[in-house]
């Protein structure tokens, strides 16, 4: 039993490990937009929870040279909205998650394809292993998120749909 207990824990450690190294990797960008650097998954939900200021979601848009416009439209929020924000006014929880997965994903996306230009390049690019779509077309939901940021990996490691 003992056994089977410290190999869980084990398991546990090696993938909390695994996640600490993917979010230090992504930090880059992590640390131009936000003054709270996460150790964690938890670290980030934390984060979700409390909320981001508008502050800290106009840095990550001018780092990405986009408009508020352009923004609005990955996230689920108007621009209307982000407008009236004051700058240390947090967004709720559902739209912090969301900008805080665009903010992982554009840094696994810069790591991947060496520079910003270059990730941007295909960011804005219709791909045949996403149906087709641009991959910032597909970052408004969720799901989407996820698609993209799986397509990165696949890239990384040289598999091409």
């Amino acid at each position: 039993m003992d056994a089977l207990v410290a190999k869980t824990s084990l398991k546990e450690r090696e993938k909390e490990d695994k996640a600490a190294r993917t979010l230090a990797k992504e930090a880059v960008i992590f640390k131009k937009v936000f003054p709270k650097q996460p150790k964690s998954w938890m670290d980030v939900v934390e984060m979700s929870t409390e909320g981001v200021t508008k502050s800290s979601l106009m840095i990550f848009v001018r780092y990405l040279d986009f408009s508020t416009d352009r923004i609005a439209h990955m996230l689920p929020v108007t621009a209307r909205t982000i407008q009236r924000y004051s700058n240390k006014q947090k967004f709720n929880p559902t739209v912090s998650e969301h900008i805080i997965q665009l903010v992982l994903l554009v840094g696994k996306g810069i790591e991947v394809f060496g520079s910003r230009e270059k990730f941007l390049r295909w960011f804005d690019t219709p791909s045949k292993a996403l149906g087709g779509k641009a991959p910032s077309a597909l970052v408004n939901l969720k799901t989407g998120a996820q698609m993209v940021t799986d397509e990165l990996g696949r890239i990384e490691h040289g598999v091409y749909a």
